[in-house]
């Protein structure tokens, strides 16, 4: 069997380690905005930073998964952590806002309902041996949440156009795709169970 020089092993661990990195990443600036995020009184100022750190969010969720095809150490940690530290910092953007009443409390909660569901499905199929692969309404899902949040985030001046409006109508949305793309991932989990 060939084997790998261990320069070439000691590289492909050091790339993967970067990219778990970058994946990891999110939980801590997730925190840090909840931090500096959380008094309803926010100034320009920490909601400036706030938006820059959505945006670290943001771009390293696309970052990891692109360094990890392209330095080929695509994994299986990879491919499961990356998930779960999106749902968790989502969770904690969103449980931000609604602390702060500018979301629907029930917007963290159909998120955290929608991920444990998913998990479930996700155990299921994976018994069955089907592709547990994120599904095009999961991208869809975090575009919507994405886009939601830095609607929130930046709400102290888009306010002044749109008024309080904004808070149930981004809630709402973001709720309803969650909750959508949850289908998808019940529906492959029937599908396969019932094969």
């Amino acid at each position: 069997m060939f084997k790998l020089p261990e320069s070439m092993r000691k590289l492909n661990r050091n790339k993967l380690l970067l990219v778990m990195g970058i994946t990891w990443i999110r939980l801590p600036l997730a925190l840090i905005f909840g931090w500096l995020y959380k008094d309803a009184d926010i100034t320009i100022a920490r909601m400036w930073v706030c938006t820059g750190i959505l945006a670290l969010i943001e771009f390293s969720d696309g970052l990891d998964g692109y360094l990890a095809r392209k330095f080929k150490v695509v994994s299986e940690a990879g491919a499961m952590f990356d998930p779960y530290t999106d749902s968790l910092s989502r969770l904690i953007v969103y449980f931000t806002f609604a602390m702060n009443e500018m979301a629907l409390i029930l917007v963290p909660m159909v998120m955290a309902i929608r991920d444990v569901t998913v998990a479930y499905c996700r155990i299921v199929l994976a018994r069955r041996r089907v592709s547990v692969q994120a599904l095009r309404s999961g991208k869809i899902k975090a575009v919507v949440q994405a886009t939601g949040a830095f609607m929130l985030c930046l709400s102290p001046l888009l306010a002044t156009f749109t008024g309080d409006i904004l808070f149930p109508i981004v809630s709402w949305t973001v709720i309803i795709a969650t909750a959508a793309s949850c289908l998808e991932y019940i529906y492959a989990a029937y599908k396969a169970v019932m094969q």
